[in-house]
Formats: C-alpha cells, sequence, structure tokens
C-alpha cells in the first residue's frame, strides 16, 4: 500500500502508528507539492481501490487485524473510541492549533484568540486527565486508535507549549503519554518524544526584548531604581532592637514531624474508596458485557500488597444500600488486580467459590507473574497475592510490565473459555457515515 500524505503531519503519523501495530507495509512516497496544493492528500492507494481523508484511511487501517483490536473488542468499545476521535478533533486539535501555530511561524499571533485557546485546551486535557485516573489506555487495556489520534495530537503541544509548571497539573495524562510514547511502533514512527523545559511564549518575550536592550538610556534609569532598595537595613534595624524576625523562617520547621500512624490510616481511607468505587465500576461493567472476571489496575497502593489486599475487599464488599456512596458490589466477579509502585509491582488474583471449579486461583496467577519472573506470596482458593520487583538491569518497571501483564491474565482466561468473545459479525455495523466521505 502507498499513503501519499505530509509525512510529519501528526494525522499521517497516526496512520503510520496504526500500520505499525497491525503489521501493513505502507510506503510514504515524496510528497507531491502540486498534489497537495488542490487537496488531492492524503490518499491511501491500496490493491482495490483508493481511501481518502486521514480520519477515514487511520480508521481503515486500525480494522485490518481484528486480533490487535485498534479499534476495540467489540462494537461498544469501538464506538468509544470513534466519540474520543471526534473528542480529538474537535475540542482538542482546533484550540491546540490556535496556540502553537503562532509559536511555529504558520499563523501570526493573535493575543485575544490564544488566550481562549488556553482555556480550551486546558479543559479538554482536564477530562482527558479526569479519565485516565481510572484508565490506563483511552479505551479498554491495550492500545486503540483512541489512544494513537489523542497521543498524536498532543505532540506538538508536548513540545512547544506544555512546560514543565502545566504538565504538573496533568499527572494522569503525563503517565499515559509516557506509557504510548515508550511503546515500539509510536518510537518507530515519532521517535523520542521532546518535552517543552520553558514557556514557549515567554522565550518569545524574553528574545524580542534584546533588541530593545540596545539604547543605553535605559540602562541608566534600571540602575537608578535598583538603587533605590538600598534602603532595605531597616529590616536589619529592627533585628538588632530585639524584634527577632530570623526566627520565623526556622518555624516552618517545626511542621515536619507527622504521625505515620495517621498518614497510613489516611492512605488506607483513601484505598478503600478507590477500591469501593472500582467494585461498582466492575459489577456495572460486568452486568453489560457478561463478564465473569475482571482485570484492572489500581494506583493508591502504590505497589503495597496489603494495601492492595485492603482495595480488593473493598471492592468485593456488599453494597450498603443506607450509604450516601455506593460502593464495593463485585465480590461474584472474579479479578485480577495490579498496582504498580517503585519497588515492585504487586498482583492479587480473586477467584469466588461458585466459580472455583472452573478457575484455580493460584494457577492463574502463576501463570501471569512467570511472564516476567514475579514470585508468589501468599496461596489461597479465593485469593493469592504475588509481586514482580523492579529491575533496572533487565528493563523490569512496574509500569513498564503493567499492561502486558493485564494482557497476560486476559489471555489466560481465553485459553480457558472464561473470557467472552465477540465472535459474530456485527463489525459491518461499526462503520457510520464518516467512514463514506462524499
Amino acid at each position: 500500500m502507498k499513503l501519499y500524505a505530509h509525512p510529519e503531519d501528526y494525522k499521517t503519523q497516526r496512520a503510520l502508528i496504526a500500520a505499525k501495530y497491525v503489521g501493513l507495509e505502507v510506503d510514504t512516497p515524496p510528497k507531491d507539492t502540486k498534489a497537495a496544493q488542490i487537496g488531492k492528500i492524503p490518499v491511501l492507494e491500496t490493491d482495490k481501490g483508493c481511501i481518502f481523508s486521514s480520519t477515514a484511511i487511520a480508521r481503515y487501517i486500525s480494522r485490518i487485524s481484528r486480533s490487535v483490536a485498534l479499534y476495540g473488542q467489540n462494537i461498544l468499545e469501538g464506538g468509544m473510541i470513534d466519540s474520543w476521535i471526534e473528542f480529538c478533533t474537535n475540542e482538542l486539535e482546533v484550540p491546540l492549533c490556535t496556540w502553537v501555530f503562532p509559536i511555529k511561524g504558520i499563523f501570526e499571533d493573535n493575543p485575544e484568540a490564544t488566550d481562549c485557546a488556553k482555556e480550551d485546551v486546558k479543559r479538554a486535557l482536564t477530562i482527558l486527565d479526569n479519565h485516565l485516573l481510572h484508565n490506563t489506555y483511552m479505551v479498554g487495556h491495550t492500545v486503540t486508535l483512541a489512544d494513537i489520534s489523542v497521543c498524536c495530537a498532543l505532540l506538538d503541544g508536548m513540545h512547544h507549549v506544555f512546560d514543565p509548571e502545566f504538565r504538573k497539573g496533568f499527572v494522569n495524562l503525563m503517565r499515559w503519554f509516557d506509557l504510548c510514547m515508550a511503546q515500539s511502533q509510536f518510537k518507530s514512527v515519532l521517535g523520542e518524544a521532546k518535552l517543552c523545559s520553558g514557556s514557549a511564549s515567554s522565550s518569545k518575550k524574553q528574545a524580542a526584548p534584546k533588541k530593545e536592550a540596545a539604547p543605553k538610556k535605559e540602562a541608566a534609569p534600571k540602575k537608578e531604581k535598583e538603587a533605590a532598595p538600598k534602603k532595605e537595613p531597616a529590616a536589619k534595624k529592627e533585628a538588632k532592637k530585639g524584634k527577632g524576625e530570623a526566627p520565623p523562617k526556622d518555624k516552618p520547621a517545626e511542621k515536619k514531624p507527622e504521625d505515620p500512624e495517621k498518614a497510613r490510616k489516611d492512605l488506607l481511607k483513601k484505598v478503600k474508596k478507590e477500591g469501593g468505587k472500582r467494585g461498582i465500576e466492575i459489577e456495572g461493567a460486568a452486568d453489560m458485557g457478561g463478564l465473569q472476571f475482571f482485570c484492572t489496575a489500581i494506583e493508591l497502593p502504590d505497589g503495597d500488597v496489603d494495601l492492595l489486599m485492603e482495595s480488593l475487599k473493598a471492592m468485593n464488599a456488599e453494597i450498603d444500600p443506607g450509604a450516601e456512596e455506593r460502593s464495593g458490589g463485585s465480590g461474584h466477579i472474579g479479578k485480577m488486580i495490579f498496582s504498580a509502585g517503585p519497588q515492585q509491582l504487586a498482583v492479587a488474583a480473586y477467584v469466588p467459590e461458585a466459580k472455583q471449579g472452573d478457575l484455580d486461583c493460584k494457577e492463574w496467577l502463576q501463570a501471569v507473574l512467570s511472564s516476567f519472573g514475579g514470585k508468589v506470596l501468599t496461596e489461597g482458593k479465593d485469593i493469592s497475592t504475588g509481586c514482580v520487583k523492579t529491575d533496572a538491569d533487565k528493563g523490569v518497571f512496574p509500569l513498564k510490565i503493567r499492561e502486558p501483564m493485564i494482557l497476560e491474565a486476559n489471555n489466560f482466561l481465553r485459553k480457558k473459555g472464561l473470557f467472552p468473545e465477540d465472535n459474530d459479525d456485527d463489525d459491518d455495523y461499526i462503520f457510520g457515515d464518516d467512514d463514506f466521505p462524499s
């Protein structure tokens, strides 16, 4: 296949990344300037005809391999992926281009439009960050076209305007972005991610004054203004009077002592709350999709096996009808949960009594842990726990191996016939009007 498109365009890059995932060889001939001017690219040339429009091309490539599931495991996931692609196009790409293009020299700077664009981008990123608080990927437990589309759209922002201070407000988004960029398929097309080290807008402002700083007349007034603050020794006089102004600097140090037990109790409350909410989510997803088992990641235990067990208990707790918030309720659903921390990846497997005839809890956990040299810590018919230690020499890092292990857990269930497969022919109905541009 041949893809006629601008190779540096992020919309082209998302199609090329999708092609890497499905194992499709796509040639990208040198761009034809004349064709570009009259709007004849992007075009994907296949043996049976041509497909145009960057979104249609990316969708087509993503659907080529069902096993890779870039368009989801079922019709519902396919619809969710479409939703995020449209969100990316309408809510993120437009304002981000308005913000970035003036910095790249493509558009002239319009301060009012840029300010509005910044707020719109922040609003879109906040939605993504909140979504990724409880989801490793945009949809499901593996990379899909939704991840590819959003990641590619964010690249210019990450490189030009999202400075370190800005990125601090989007921890979940940055975790997900780093995870995507660490994948070989992304790296082969995008290379290493170059993150903005400082505000692009401020660097522009700093560059301009250099020309204005040439006049020597402006330099002298600055020195005079700077000389004025020499009246500050008054503070020293106050110190000499015995007012003791210096000690307050040391007072904040008194706040250091914290009660470890209280901190642990506070964390435990948060862990249980997170587990209870996830239990409700699992219950809803299982009822809707007919799942008997569920594999997912939990954040707050931070690799602590004991806290992971508390999270599991909260998931399995019976729903209290009198409580302000519904929580738990998934005790009838088997599950494997993962929590990544700096030292290890903690894993807990749970098989309810009614399903123990179909699945051995320890066997399931052992099969998943063995893929990365982990070990079983506790064994039981209903609950077993284990961990995989961080090993930098072998390239074993908790965040890096978590998703492959979730996939391994699901694959084990598939082999046992305990994971629902979408084997019908409903794929035809995933296509919409957007796939057939007129």
